[in-house]
């Protein structure tokens, strides 16, 4: 009785064997007949392809040497007030000006003469990471990357200005920043006062022929303290000196990509449009 149930079963374990077998040949033999009639196919239009992969490759060449050449730079900014997704958007509504060809519209923003706005290319910004700034919505005040492509290298020395101006135009950060100047005019003049105050008292003590050890110990705290105004006084004098929003770490330096790299970018486009063509022409064709 055992022995004909694993007759059975070896008897259906190679029927299935064999027809999974069968179904895996149908399964090659299906795909070896599609390789092979797209290998037909291309045998059969070899040449007609090639040709138009010569004919749009060259047109691809043609259309990337008859490009106006650009010049790519990056600068590296600070800022004190608002957060740099602001900055992004700021700066992506200026690439849709230049997208869009608005130029007088991207000339009276920026304060940029109309042929200085038309050799705008793109206004891109990334964050420290090199990551699109304007999907960037963290807090932290860390520098971030202004990146053009212009056609005249010699504008950058004057977008440069122009950008870091309207990146601070905004009210919030202008009233700000006058209340800042406001604050650190106020402190300054009071500091003065104290050390000119100490100055005096320092005079008057010194006037005193016999000093004892008290007189001495406080004359030196009067020293001290005047010294540590000065120091901070020369501090906001400095801070003074640097009131403002956006701060320039590192400016433009214009370099041009190498145009071989475009030339055979569009050429290997235009071979592969021309084959595509070719294959879709007989669909065109009925």
């Amino acid at each position: 009785m055992e022995n004909n149930s694993y007759s059975d079963s070896k008897e259906n374990g190679k029927k299935v064997w064999k027809t999974l077998q069968n179904q895996w040949g149908e399964v090659l033999g299906f795909f070896g007949s599609m390789i092979n009639s797209i290998v037909c196919y291309f045998k059969k239009n070899f040449v007609a392809a090639l040709i138009l992969a010569i004919l749009f490759g060259a047109i691809g060449f043609a259309i990337s040497y008859l490009q106006k050449p650009s010049y790519h730079a990056e600068m590296t900014v600070s800022y004190a007030h608002l957060e740099k997704k602001i900055y992004a958007d700021m700066l992506y509504k200026l690439d849709q000006l230049i997208q869009n060809k608005q130029y007088v519209e991207l000339a009276d923003v920026l304060d940029l003469s109309l042929e200085e706005a038309k050799n705008l290319k793109n206004i891109d910004s990334k964050n420290i990471h090199y990551q699109p700034l304007i999907k960037d919505i963290s807090t932290e005040k860390v520098p971030f990357y202004i990146i053009v492509d212009v056609y005249d290298n010699s504008i950058l020395d004057t977008l440069e200005k122009k950008l870091i101006a309207f990146l601070s135009s905004s009210e919030f950060v202008q009233e700000r920043l006058k209340l800042n100047a406001s604050n650190f005019e106020k402190e300054a003049a009071y500091l003065k006062s104290q050390i000119d105050f100490a100055e005096k008292l320092k005079a008057q003590t010194l006037q005193i022929i016999d000093l004892d050890p008290e007189m001495l110990e406080k004359l030196e705290q009067i020293n001290n303290q005047q010294y540590a105004n000065f120091k901070q006084l020369r501090d906001i004098e400095s801070a003074m000196q640097f009131n403002q929003n956006i701060e320039l770490l590192d400016g433009f330096v214009a370099h041009s990509p190498s145009p071989i790299n475009r030339h055979i970018k569009y050429m290997l486009l235009g071979i592969i449009a021309g084959i595509l063509l070719r294959m879709i022409w007989p669909v065109f064709k009925k």
